[in-house]
């Protein structure tokens, strides 16, 4: 999309006013008296046409009946991020139960979409939700929410070997996804301040996610014993999951001074990666542990990410500063 420029004009003495671009008014059918909406985020404002002129948005897709599952699921992913009001998926034949049940599974596996209408030839699915009713926002600070209890249980989980508790955070990743992608979708129609930002805090957390996973799934393959390299690793997990926890209560917080230091952690948890290798060098699980270390210590990694973000967000939105 063109960026237009606009000088402001003085009318009245007091009255500021710019002109729209002519394209945008005949594109939307507008015209002299239409009502218009102006809404102001962060230092922007947002021009949207009366929400009753809006038009859907209508995408389609149509399939191959043999198409591979996979590859379907990543065709309507991409199509949910792109955005849209309705999708209409049709076959040139008919679908198979297979290629249904995909289908089904993909309105689950996203936020705020439902299937609206079915047949033996096409599924026509209906976007319910947007970052009006669910601000983006919101759903970050419940995607961070849900990371931070991930990490938590897998903590328990080493502490007491519990393997349903280790397969309980590998189910919730896809929770996560969920929130990253509908982030994701909601910031492409913003693309304002704070939501660049917000995706760029969505994507590390739910990578943060993924590794929270790796490591559930590491000690399900192991599940090691020995207390030595246990103690060395409880040491680096421990302070890899509180610098990520403290960077998120600062990103939120703005605290420059908090986000300052946590940046600086970065050779710590490198120092602590190291001691457990050299614990666990010549054991029989010195392969876990370099795999398992490798995950936790980029959860502290991310955790210094998230506080570089806060501070470039911090400095970037003040004009005056004062360290």
């Amino acid at each position: 999309m063109a960026i237009k420029v606009r000088r402001l004009q003085l009318t009245g003495g007091s009255t500021y006013i710019i002109s729209l671009p002519s394209d945008w008014i005949h594109k939307n059918s507008l015209s002299k008296g239409s009502e218009i909406f102006v809404e102001e985020v962060d230092k922007d404002l947002l021009i949207k046409i009366k929400e009753g002129r809006l038009r859907e948005k209508t995408r389609r897709l149509t399939i191959d009946h043999d198409i591979d599952p996979v590859a379907l699921q990543r065709a309507l992913t991409s199509l949910y991020i792109g955005g849209f009001d309705t999708l209409v998926v049709r076959s040139e034949r008919y679908f198979s139960s297979e290629i249904r049940d995909e289908i089904k599974k993909f309105s689950r596996l996203v936020m705020g979409i439902e299937i609206f209408e079915e047949s033996s030839d096409s599924v026509i699915l209906q976007n319910v939700l947007n970052s009006e009713s669910f601000p983006t926002d919101k759903a970050l600070r419940r995607m961070s929410t849900n990371v931070s209890v991930m990490l938590s249980d897998v903590g328990k989980a080493i502490a007491s070997s519990d393997r349903a508790l280790f397969e309980s955070v590998i189910g919730r990743d896809d929770e996560v996804d969920r929130y990253h992608w509908y982030i994701f979708r909601e910031s492409k129609g913003l693309w304002n301040f704070a939501s660049s930002f917000y995706l760029i805090l969505s994507r590390i957390l739910e990578r943060v996610a993924d590794h929270a996973v790796n490591v559930s799934k590491l000690f399900l393959d192991f599940m090691p014993a020995g207390k030595d390299s246990r103690e060395a690793m409880d040491s680096l997990y421990t302070y890899c999951v509180t610098t990520y926890e403290s960077a998120i209560a600062a990103f939120y917080s703005k605290n420059f001074q908090i986000l300052n230091n946590l940046v600086d952690r970065k050779d710590e948890i490198i120092k602590l990666k190291e001691n457990l290798l050299k614990v666990s060098a010549g054991t029989r699980l010195v392969h876990f542990y370099s795999l398992v270390s490798e995950d936790i210590t980029r959860v502290g990694l991310y955790g210094t990410d998230i506080a570089e973000l806060a501070m470039d967000m911090i400095m970037s939105e003040n004009e005056n500063f004062k360290l």
